[in-house]
């Protein structure tokens, strides 16, 4: 199989390591209007993203969120970008629906704007890394949104890959491991 779309994922990649070049405010805005155009269970839309590209204001949250035992992800600072994605919690949506159904459907949601962002980005030649590894409690802290319904998901480091850096690709599993016609996963 080979298409356009499966090209670009085949692209996007993990990238950790980020050149000193800041990123263009045209090219970030494409890539927020390609999370933005991701569907939503009811089109609940329910993602929100902060941008943080001054280098001020993104080493004041870094500083919050990759502290004690989030440390190991402070390397991430260095990136020119970090946007945090976060989501406007729905009462109906994410507790009644997640309680009967068991599935958070505003992460699930989230996740798929998420990854519009990073794909788009990789389109633009900007690599991404998702984050998993930081203090969300200080992140809602640090934007001053306790109280206020909203719960953090992820964060996305953004920039130009640093030369010479392999983007981190760990072997992808086979199609059978993955995916069964018919019946249930082995």
């Amino acid at each position: 199989m080979n298409s356009e779309f499966l090209k670009l994922c085949r692209k996007r990649k993990s990238v950790r390591r980020f050149a000193d070049r800041p990123v263009e405010r045209e090219k970030i805005e494409l890539c927020l209007e390609a999370a933005r155009r991701a569907p939503s269970a009811d089109n609940m839309q329910p993602w929100r993203f902060v941008v943080f590209d001054d280098p001020t204001r993104k080493r004041q949250m870094a500083d919050a969120v990759f502290r004690g035992a989030y440390s190991m992800s402070r390397r991430f600072a260095a990136a020119p970008v970090i946007v945090a994605l976060l989501i406007k919690e729905n009462l109906l949506v994410n507790k009644v629906a997640g309680v009967v159904q068991g599935t958070q459907w505003q992460l699930v949601d989230s996740g798929i704007a998420g990854e519009h962002f990073v794909l788009a980005a990789a389109e633009l030649g900007l690599g991404t890394c998702w984050i998993g590894w930081y203090d969300g409690r200080a992140l809602i802290k640090h934007l001053g949104l306790r109280g206020k319904g909203y719960r953090p998901v992820a964060l996305i480091a953004l920039g130009y890959p640093a030369a010479g850096v392999s983007p981190n690709q760990r072997p992808r599993k086979p199609l059978s491991d993955i995916a069964s016609w018919n019946e249930p996963p082995r």
